[in-house]
């Protein structure tokens, strides 16, 4: 071996770094033959010396010379592999060790993530387990930051491309799943689902038991990753309030422990970690308690869940998690078999994968599809909420029967804050009054058609809010949720769409943790904020993430028109609608014209109900019909709905008001008159254009 050469696996971190010291002189003189094994010395030595105690920040910086490196290189395959891998590791290890760097690394992994994706559109081979196993990280990161919808999306789909990457003939790929979905039932679990998480949890405990009795033996790794899992399943049963069940998991969670133990007695503190972030403790004759046991006396100590484990448990207040220590379901381990083995070169990944690009994320809208299509075409579709600030409706307090708001207004009302509060905990009642006045002040500012002004009282209210949210309990978190929703609306209708994506996720995520506690009072609530942040998603261009939170605002809506159709009809109407957009932008067609037909049908039956209430709703879900066949090339079948929405428009102004979006109804009609005239509908085609023309005339004009 020369002095130019990297060592291969078992070769210490001191045998690497010398000769990575050559490699960087090597490559000052002559860095097209040196500069990529200098990537492939930097990769192996930040990995290695990133497991070492103390020395995380020395891994940071010599993975970030990689990734330098690799950007200077040609954008070959090798190289972008190269990159991939030194930026994921980077985000892991400033997971794993940086508090104060949660925000850089969640940046890292994303940029890791989008490297993958190019190398999975190029079909490298490999590529698509590598991605799967990039977006775990960035789902780790995001939920660092508080980013924890987007941080479900992206666990969902490495989910999604490991499922597929399982071979159906031999089981490869089936712990690797099994790695995704516990991370997947973890978040869940976070979020207040923990229906949902506990299956996820279960399917991934069910594949580590059947790899235990599998032949070869287990590396201390899937010990681990199994003994998590365990933990999880036990840990989301107490959630649901099944004690007795949780015992069998917490005990097969100990017996692993100390398996683990007698083999690598140093990786027991990892998973000690694990355990004391949710509040358990490993003890001394091996059960695992809750700490509130553990305090509550010497007779907890002798639990009888105990497997006869030393104790090498942290305390209550141990150091923030490694990794992802916070989701009991991440890999158990800090090189975990998402990422290639240390040892891998970049251009030979470590888990070889079919290739194939995932689905994209977004399709373009319909104008850039079809030249020649009047740019506005599906502005009914994909109503801008700001049209409904400048409409003015008012903020409410709940649905009010058979008034619900036009089906094709996005981000529907703001959702009313706890109504009956009962204390409010230390924040006092002036607290909370005054969050109530600037929440209202706000809104009324961005009802009137200046959003922009409506921020700053908003903003205020939410510094308010977090502050009284601390020991109020129920009150003070749906007092904070409600202010970032409407913190959230507020900064869409004015621009803001990035910083608006933040509140309203951040918005939902609160509700979620609170739906269990009080259902009656914030299903109403998450909807609205799952319904908006549907639409901040869209807003970005993120057109399949945004069919999550769409389709949660629906679920939802028929739970509550369920138990009360008078209320709440017209709220599923609506959101059936938005789902139909986002089904729409993420070109799924069919499944959006099934949405629209629907939410017609609601509309149908609300207009019967109270014709002049409904009236706008029902013509904008007959032209949003109409949009949708057309998109389908069901020529024939776009001039009915076209012609009956016409009907109804040509209603009194005083009695059919088009709703909020007047501009985009309008246009809708234009390019369904172009459509129709191109199609053999000269007449249908000429009602359209003078109804869209006259429905121009009326709509607001700018600063009014």
């Amino acid at each position: 071996m020369t002095e130019y050469e990297v060592p291969g696996p078992g070769a210490s971190p001191d045998e690497i770094e010398r000769v990575v010291v050559s490699l960087r002189r090597a490559a000052g003189t002559d860095p097209d033959r040196y500069l990529p094994e200098l990537g492939h010395g930097l990769l192996r030595l930040g990995s290695l010396i990133a497991t070492e105690p103390g020395r995380l920040d020395e891994a940071v910086d010599v993975l970030e010379e990689a990734a330098a490196l690799y950007r200077r290189l040609p954008e070959e395959p090798p190289h972008l592999a190269g990159l991939g891998i030194a930026l994921q590791r980077k985000a892991l290890a400033l997971g794993f060790g940086f508090a104060e760097r949660y925000e850089e690394a969640r940046e890292t992994a994303r940029e890791a993530v989008e490297v993958w994706r190019r190398l999975v559109a190029r079909g490298v081979e490999g590529s698509r387990a590598e991605l799967a196993g990039a977006l775990l990280v960035l789902g780790g990161r995001l939920a660092d930051t508080g980013h924890h919808h987007e941080a479900l999306d992206r666990i969902t789909e490495a989910v999604e491309i490991r499922r597929l990457l399982v071979d159906r003939t031999d089981g490869t790929g089936r712990t690797e799943l099994a790695s995704a979905l516990q991370e997947l039932g973890v978040k869940l679990g976070e979020m207040g689902r923990q229906g949902e998480a506990l299956v996820h949890l279960r399917v991934a405990l069910a594949a580590y038991r059947e790899a235990a009795g599998a032949a070869g033996g287990r590396t201390v790794g899937d010990l681990g990753e199994h003994a998590v899992a365990a933990f999880a399943v036990g840990r989301t049963l107490i959630g649901l309030g099944r004690t007795d069940e949780a015992r069998p998991y917490f005990a097969e969670a100990a017996a692993l422990h100390a398996e683990i133990g007698a083999r690598e007695p140093a990786a027991v503190a990892f998973f000690d970690h694990v355990f004391a972030r949710h509040g358990y403790r490993v003890m001394y004759k091996g059960g695992i308690l809750a700490w509130e046991e553990i305090r509550g006396g010497p007779e907890a100590a002798t639990s009888p869940n105990t497997t006869g484990h030393p104790d090498a448990s942290a305390g209550p207040d141990a150091p923030a998690r490694p990794d992802t220590a916070a989701h009991p379901g991440t890999s158990a381990r800090p090189d975990t078999a998402s990422r290639p083995d240390p040892a891998a070169r970049p251009d030979t990944p470590a888990r070889p994968g079919a290739s194939g690009a995932p689905g994209r994320p977004g399709a373009p809208g319909w104008a850039s599809e079809r030249p020649g299509t009047p740019a506005h075409a599906d502005t009914a579709d994909r109503v801008d909420t700001a049209s409904a600030a400048q409409a003015g409706p008012t903020a409410r307090t709940g649905p009010t029967p058979r008034t619900a708001p036009a089906a094709s207004v996005e981000g529907g009302p703001a959702p009313a804050g706890p109504t009956g509060r009962a204390a409010p905990g230390p924040a006092g009642p002036a607290a909370f009054e005054r969050i109530d006045h600037l929440n209202a002040h706000g809104l009324a500012l961005a009802h009137s058609g200046r959003p922009e002004l409506a921020v700053e009282p908003l903003t205020e209210a939410l510094a308010l809010a977090r502050a009284a949210a601390v020991g109020s309990g129920l009150a003070g978190s749906l007092s904070l949720a409600r202010t970032l929703h409407n913190l959230g609306l507020a900064q869409a209708w004015s621009g803001r769409r990035a910083e608006a994506l933040e509140a309203v996720d951040e918005a939902v995520h609160l509700y979620r943790r609170r739906l269990g506690a009080a259902p009656g009072t914030v299903r109403p609530l998450l909807a609205d904020s799952a319904d908006s942040l549907g639409s901040r998603l869209a807003g970005l261009g993120r057109h399949r993430d945004a069919l999550a939170p769409a389709t949660e605002a629906v679920a939802l809506f028929r739970q509550l028109a369920h138990a009360d159709p008078d209320a709440y009809r017209g709220e599923l109407a609506r959101v059936l609608n938005n789902l139909s957009i986002r089904l729409c932008d993420a070109d799924r067609h069919i499944e959006a014209l099934a949405a629209t037909e629907e939410s017609l049908e609601l509309h149908r039956d609300l207009h019967r109900d109270d014709p002049e209430a409904h009236l706008p709703g029902l013509a904008h879900a007959l032209t949003n019909l109409a949009l949708r066949r057309a998109r389908l090339g069901r020529h024939e079948a776009v001039a009915a709905p076209t012609a009956e929405a016409v009907h109804l428009l040509r209603q009194p102004p005083a009695r059919s008001r088009p709703g909020n979006d007047v501009t985009g109804l309008a246009e809708s009609l234009a390019w369904l008159g172009w459509y129709l005239r191109r199609n053999g509908h000269p007449d249908a085609a000429r009602d359209a254009e003078r109804t869209a023309r006259r429905l121009r005339r009326r709509a607001p004009k700018p600063g009014r």
